[in-house]
Order: C-alpha cells, then structure tokens, then sequence
C-alpha cells in the first residue's frame, strides 16, 4: 500500500496506456448511494469498504477471491481484487495487454505499477504467498484525504 501511496503522491514508473474511468462498472468518485448491491464490510472514519453481491468474481479465466470497493466520504476512490497467487503470471498478462508495460518500483518482479494520470493500478503478491491482489486507486481523492492527514 505505502508504495501506492508514494507513487500517488510523487509519482513514478511508467504511464499507463490510458487511465480507466471506472472499476469494474463503477466510475471514480461515484457516490456509495449510487452503485446498486453494495454490502459494507469494514470503515475505518470517513473510510469504508464494500462488497457487491453481483459481482463475477472471474478476471478472464483467473477466478477471484474478493473484490473490495472503497470510498472515502462517501466517494469511489479505490478498488482491490484478490486472487490466488498461482494465477499472478496470467494477470500480469492481462493487465499489460490493459495499461502497456508496467515499472518495477522496488525492482522486484512482485509488484508491477501502472502509474496513470488520474489512477494507479498496483499489481503485487502479499504477505501471503499465496494470495495476489490488484490495487486500483484514483488519485484525486486519494491526494485529498492523504495531504489531510
């Protein structure tokens, strides 16, 4: 996440072909009222995070284990999908053929970034092994509530 984080703030690594306007349907900076079949499943202050009941939980032919939308203020801003590890090389695949080839940040094969002007799009294997995920996070709302702190 701090790299993320870091990327949003300052930026780095290589564009990405062209910044999505949504994730998964759901356009940045959305209201959590709008998007139909959200379930809330953590906040944390102005912070919260669902799930949609209604969500295909496939990545082409990679299954997903979780798909995570976050708001803050009310406002989409980030979204997350976790996904077995076994599944990292195809993703990495997908998300090139997406974004163009994504920069190495702490030069490891592991975390992959896609830094857009508007999004960024992490891609990196966890603490778990055997869990991937794909970090989505648009930038604008991000810089507002991280230069709050």
């Amino acid at each position: 996440m701090l790299i993320v984080l870091i990327c949003a703030l300052f930026g780095c690594g290589s564009p990405a072909a062209g910044d999505p306007d949504n994730f998964r349907g759901v356009k940045w900076g959305s209201e959590a009222s709008s998007v139909p079949g959200l379930n809330q499943i953590a906040s944390d202050g102005d912070l919260v995070f669902y799930e949609k009941g209604n969500d295909r939980l496939q990545l082409e032919e990679v299954k997903l284990d979780q798909v995570i939308y976050g708001f803050h203020k009310g406002r989409f801003y980030m979204g997350m999908i976790y996904f077995p590890a076994t599944g990292f090389n195809r993703v990495q695949e997908i998300m090139t053929r997406q974004f163009g080839k994504p920069a190495t940040p702490d030069n490891t094969p592991s975390k992959l970034l896609w830094d857009g002007t508007e999004v960024s799009v992490l891609l990196g294997l966890g603490d778990n092994p055997d869990v991937a995920r794909i970090v989505y996070v648009y930038k604008p709302i991000q810089l507002e509530f991280e230069l709050k702190k």
